[in-house]
């Protein structure tokens, strides 16, 4: 060994020396760069976001008024060292690069069980999912399924067509539409952007019987004059609740983004505009209280946790 050291000596001239030496710095800066996302701290935050009213508009009449467009003002504000990025892709993109690059996402179901994202505090409530039509059809689908209606029956009844956009899931009654699923009946999946408004407008034109979507979509639809659509709740999910966070990839940069978070999660969920915000798009909801009071009895009551 000690001959193979002198003989490397003796033979590297001084240029090759320098270029040695050159590697050798260059590895260390690539893997002092590879540290920095690897243990968390990168301070890049980019959002991810897509058209979907009322969680993020971007443009028209509401442009920045959605849900999710105020939380991330506010949490911007929060993190006044961090470079901020928003960049829009169709929910399907984001959903798949969870796996594959630093992200995160202003308004996702809270479910930190799951392995594709690590999530910040909840930061508000959704009430559940339920059958948006027209009039007319909500009349038909109540006298038949009830009210709330039974979604089993009406999926098992193959003369609707139901309607969705691409991405969206359902978790509370997934089971319900993929067994209804395999036995057939009309479905559309719509693709692009502003797919949620979209959907609506197929109902109104016939072109499909109805969604499955949040109470604050059918809201969207009175605020911009819409009066031929009905929200309907669903028997299944009635009185239960979906609770919203932040979500960012599940690595070590994504732990440290929800952990600064949380750090400001009491200011951040209870700042005004953002409160005025909720209060807005949810003032139809279906629940027996204020939207606001239950915000404090479902969301802040974890501030002590």
């Amino acid at each position: 060994m000690q001959d193979g050291i002198l003989q490397l000596e003796v033979c590297c001239s001084t240029t090759g020396r320098l270029i040695v030496l050159s590697l050798v710095f260059s590895a260390l800066t690539i893997a002092v760069l590879h540290s920095q996302v690897d243990d968390g701290t990168d301070r890049a935050l980019p959002w991810v976001i897509n058209t979907a009213p009322p969680f993020h508009i971007v443009s028209g009449q509401f442009r920045n008024e959605g849900i999710c467009d105020v939380l991330m003002d506010v949490v911007d504000e929060h993190l006044p060292d961090y470079t901020k990025t928003r960049t829009v892709y169709p929910q399907t993109r984001i959903t798949q690069q969870f796996d594959e690059r630093n992200q995160c996402f202003p308004c996702m179901i809270y479910r930190p069980e799951s392995g594709n994202a690590v999530f910040s505090e909840p930061t508000h409530f959704y009430y559940p999912h339920g059958v948006i039509t027209t009039k007319a059809n909500a009349a038909l689908m109540k006298a038949r399924y009830g009210n709330p209606i039974a979604l089993t029956q009406l999926v098992a009844d193959d003369s609707w067509r139901f309607g969705y956009p691409a991405g969206r899931r359902y978790p509370a009654l997934q089971t319900i539409l993929e067994s209804q699923s395999a036995v057939g009946g009309y479905r559309l999946v719509h693709t692009g952007e502003n797919a949620t408004l979209a959907i609506l407008e197929m109902i109104k034109s016939n072109r499909i019987d109805y969604t499955i979507d949040y109470q604050i979509l059918h809201q969207v639809d009175l605020e911009l004059g819409g009066t031929q659509l009905e929200f309907i709740e669903i028997k299944e999910t009635a009185g239960t609740h979906v609770l919203g966070a932040i979500g960012c990839t599940n690595n070590a940069w994504g732990q440290q983004i929800t952990a600064a978070i949380n750090q400001h999660i009491d200011q951040i969920r209870r700042d005004p505009r953002f409160l005025a915000n909720l209060d807005r798009w949810f003032q139809n909801h279906p629940g027996d209280k204020e939207y606001l009071e239950q915000l404090a009895e479902l969301v802040w009551q974890k501030d002590s946790n």
